[in-house]
Formats: C-alpha cells, structure tokens, sequence
C-alpha cells in the first residue's frame, strides 16, 4: 500500500510540473482544465493498473548459504521472533480521522453558502440570491449570490453576470466539489493543494475570456475586478478574489499564444504513455509447458511438480543476499507475512537433512499448566531480597502481594537468574512469574505461537557436532579439547546436534515472552569433560526471562546424559 501511494504522488506531481511548464501561460483554457481534471484522476488509478509482459527466466542459485570457514563455536543461540507493534494500524486510524474532519469540513461550508441570507429571484433564467451582506459577487452550483447594491432597476450588471453565469454553464463547482473531495481523501498528498488554485485560476481565465468576448473593453472590465478584491469571502467551495489570483488575470487578459500552444495539446498523449509505463503495476506472463485453459489450473500444476524443499528454495532465493550474509534479524523484519505462512506450512514436510540445512527452524510454544498457589507462596515471594515478582508479563513491588491472596492465582514459575542477568533494575536472585485467573483463562484459550528462531553458525551447513568450552586450567593439565598436540574430534550430543536442537526447541517455554520484545538473542555456554558429563551452564543476553527459560531447557536436554567426549582422531 506504502508503494502505491508513493506512486500516485511521484505522478501527481510530475503532471502538475508538466502542466506549469508547458500549458500554465497559455490560453488554451478549456484543454487546461480537463488536463488538470484528468492528471489528478490518472495519478490516482494508474497505480493499480497492470500491464503484462514476458518475464525473462533467470536461473537460481542452487546454493542459498555460503560457509567461508567454520569457526569454533562454543554455544547454540536462539532468536525468537515476537510480534511487533503495529505502526499501519496506528496510521490507519489517523487517515480516517483527518479523513472524516476534512469531509465533515466540505459538508460545512456547503450548509454556510446555503445559510446565507438575502432574496432570491429569477433573472435571466438563473436563480439568483441578493444577499443582506456587502460580498462580492460569486456563484455555486445552480445559483449567483450578489449584494443587493448590485440590483438596479430591477437589473444586474451584464458583466458580473455574465461572468458568474459561465461559472455556473460550465459546472466549475463540480470540479472544486471534486478536487476538495479527494483532498480529503488524500490530505497526505501535498500536490492536490496546487492542483485547486491551478484549477480555480483556470476557472477565472475561462470566465474572464468569454466576457471579453462580449465586451471587448479589457481597461474596464480590470477596473470592476479590482473595486471586488477588497470585499471578504471566507467560503473555501467559491472563486475568491485575491492579488495573487487577480494579477494573473490581468496578465492572461492580453497574453497570447506561443507558435507552438498547438504543439503542447499534443504532447499530453506520450506525457500519460510514458507515466503509465513508469507507475503502473508489472505482471510477467509465463510461458506454459502445456496448453492449460487457466492461469489456476496452472499453478496447482506447478505446485505438485515441486517439491517442498524446492518452494521453500523458491522464497529463500528472494532473500538471498540478507541470507548469505547473515543478516538474520533483518531477514526476520523484512519477509513477507506471506511468505513466513508459506515456509511455516512447508518446513514441517521438509527431511531432516533438508531441515538440517536451514538458518531457521520453526516451533510452537509450549502452554504452562495451571499450578496451585499458597498463601505461604505469596509469604516467600513478598521478599525484595530474594524475588523479582512479575504478574500477567508484568513487573510489581513485592509490596503489591498484600492485595492478593492465593485463590486469585491459576500459575505460578520460578527460576533461578544467573550473574549475567542480574543489574541493578532487577538484583534479586530468583525470578517469579504469576498468572492472575482471568489471565491464565485468556492465555489458555489461545492458539499456542509458532515462532521462527535462527540457528548459529555451526547449524547452518548441518554441522552435527557443537565444540566444547575451552576450560583454561592450570598449565599442567592437558587442554583435551584445543591440545594442538593431538588432532581431536570435538565432544558430540548423544544422537547428534539435530536431535539436541529439537530437544530445545520442543521444551522452550515461549509464552513466558509479552510479545513485544521484538528480536532477542541468548547464547547458552557450558563445559563437557572427559566422561562426557555437562557442567557450568550459563547464558549470556539482553533478556533476563529469555536467558533463563534457554538455560532450563539445556539443563533438562543434559539431565542424566553422557555426551560423546572428544576424541583423537587417526592420522594417516
């Protein structure tokens, strides 16, 4: 939507320029005006409009991800993806708003001319309105409106009516009706604002051409306006008096056309060509294998004849330069809704090898069981020593768990907080999380989240062994896993990384995340010894619920596991 509106401002504007350059000075009015009309309409249609060609194959690359050197990794990290605000829906809102005020504006203005008071009569087959006030002469719609000075002898100034009449036989209302009706609707586009005082001026200029027609008295017909302009009119839907307006007046009045007035006229045709080719919609017509009837019959075809991993290749490729360049937290904010839903619906057909070598994986949260609450509970968590308290995914002051008592809880989770996710804003040790009942019966009623999380380096290229920790101890003791003395296989989960991975991602407690963190990151670090056995699990991240949800879930995946120590490798 964005695009489009860019485009129908970029080409209301430049048919604006085009229209101040070459056919503003000139007196082909009637032209102009429906030049003015057109431009503005063209501006706003031509965005939606298609126009079909060949699309030219190109190949793509086989190879998504590139591996220069695989570096020793010490952690498997987890990015989550949490919904963001939305902005469009926020901006929506605001559009109607402005929207409805300006439209509310044009229906007042109309209701003011209508209110105004004086006598009507009938006079030369035109309504007329003699007004109480002293108000310039001015017209619309149907009706002339005139200060009752201006009927003498039960006669009007065949001037002044001339000129308010070709106003009305020419509906000149209807197009600042128009042209206020879709500044209301487009107030964001800057242009529309000249494209009314170009189309009212040009009102004048027609209006003011027929009368000196007639007339043929400029110096006369001058003087008149200007015994006009000092007079208020504070009705936006009229042809005002004003210097600015005025002077032009004065000046197209005995201004001629240039040799080449014709010539412009015709410029106008490739002027809209080339602005259509330019703003207009792009679609690419594919050559059929077979003579299919439908566009519909032939894309279901395609879709049987690629396989899953190769419409998942299909999107990526889209990507593939954030992709090969790692730019994961990027890649996660620019694809599309639509293209997250197709990989979503696609990834769980995919092997394991297939998966294997994906920067992503996809899981679905898991939902928290409701859990009885004691008032002894509430007793603990009330010290601000120990507890950092969080209620419905917000922080309190223990202080607050006085106005609660245990029945008005459905949920309860503790976990420990590691130094790195200790600061001064939250210094307790432990962190407690509770779900009031109301909460819990609305969260347990959602659909669990899917989330896509991104995989570390090692995972990209399916790697099946995570390196351990370097444990720096004394220099006696043989480093087993960086000896440069001994070439090494380094240690390896139990049935492999994948099965670790999705260990981790089957157990990861998602919904203890608000929603509104955006992109976060955890890497988990722990030491593997000789007899395969996991110590000094830590994390390291910006978020302390994130940090310690990951370190719970390493801590059960390694629960009674032996890994595969490392080994020396045979040299040959």
């Amino acid at each position: 939507m964005e695009t489009i509106l860019l485009k129908s401002i970029l080409c209301s504007g430049i048919l604006l320029g085009l229209y101040h350059l070459f056919l503003a000075k000139e007196r082909t009015f009637t032209f102009n005006r429906f030049y003015l009309i057109f431009a503005l309409l063209f501006s706003l249609c031509i965005p939606f409009a298609t126009i079909e060609t060949k699309q030219v194959h190109e190949e793509i690359p086989s190879a998504i991800f590139v591996e220069e050197t695989v570096q020793p990794i010490t952690a498997a990290s987890t990015v989550a993806q949490q919904e963001s605000f939305d902005y469009l829906k926020v901006l929506l809102i605001i559009n109607f708003i402005v929207t409805g005020i300006l439209l509310l504006k044009i229906g007042y203005s109309i209701l003011k001319i209508k209110r105004l008071k004086g006598r009507k009569i009938d006079y030369q087959s035109r309504k007329i309105v003699l007004l109480e006030k002293d108000l310039a002469p001015f017209s619309f719609w149907d009706t002339i409106y005139l200060s009752e000075n201006y009927f003498h002898d039960s006669k009007i100034d065949d001037t002044i009516f001339l000129h308010e009449a070709i106003h009305i036989k020419q509906k000149h209302s209807a197009d600042i009706l128009f042209v206020e009706i879709v500044k209301a609707l487009f107030w964001f586009n800057p242009f529309i604002y000249f494209y009314k005082k170009a189309m009212v001026s040009n009102h004048e200029f027609i209006a003011d051409e027929s009368v000196l027609v007639q007339s043929n008295n400029v110096k006369n017909y001058q003087e008149l306006i200007l015994q006009e302009i000092l007079k208020q009119q504070n009705l936006p839907l009229i042809h005002q008096f004003n210097f600015n307006n005025t002077k032009k007046r004065f000046i197209m009045m005995t201004s001629k056309n240039s040799k080449f007035a014709k010539a412009k006229k015709f410029l106008a045709i490739p002027a809209f060509a080339a602005l259509a080719i330019v703003f207009a919609e792009k679609t690419y017509a594919k050559d059929n294998i077979e003579n299919i009837d439908t566009k519909k019959s032939n894309t279901l075809s395609q879709a049987f004849l690629n396989s899953p991993y190769e419409e998942v290749q299909k999107i990526l490729s889209k990507y593939n330069d954030l992709l090969k360049n790692r730019k994961y937290a990027e890649f996660d904010r620019t694809i599309s809704q639509e293209d997250r839903k197709t990989l979503m619906e696609f990834y769980p057909q995919l092997s394991e090898q297939e998966k294997d070598e994906l920067p992503f994986i996809f899981t679905k949260t898991k939902k928290a069981e409701r859990n009885a609450v004691s008032e002894n509970d509430l007793k603990e968590f009330s010290n601000a020593a120990k507890y950092g308290v969080w209620i419905d995914e917000n922080k309190i002051g223990n202080a607050t768990l006085k106005n609660y008592k245990a029945s008005d809880f459905s949920h309860k989770s503790i976990c420990k907080r590691y130094k790195n996710a200790i600061s001064k804003k939250n210094p307790q040790p432990f962190q407690v999380n509770l779900m009031t009942n109301a909460y819990y019966d609305k969260y347990s009623k959602e659909e669990p989240r899917t989330l896509m999380s991104f995989k570390v380096k090692a995972f990209v290229k399916g790697k099946d062994t995570i390196p351990v920790k370097r444990n720096n101890e004394a220099k006696s003791q043989q480093d087993v896993a960086f000896s440069k003395e001994a070439d090494l296989k380094p240690a390896e989960f139990p049935g492999g990384a994948n099965k670790l991975r999705n260990f981790v991602s089957a157990n990861f407690d998602g919904s203890i995340m608000k929603g509104d963190e955006g992109t976060i990151k955890t890497v988990i670090y722990f030491n593997v010894d000789e007899a395969g056995k996991v110590s000094n699990i830590n994390a390291t991240g910006e978020n302390a619920k994130f940090n310690n949800e990951a370190m719970r879930v390493i801590k059960l995946a390694n629960q009674d596991v032996t890994w595969n120590p490392p080994k020396k490798m045979d040299s040959r």
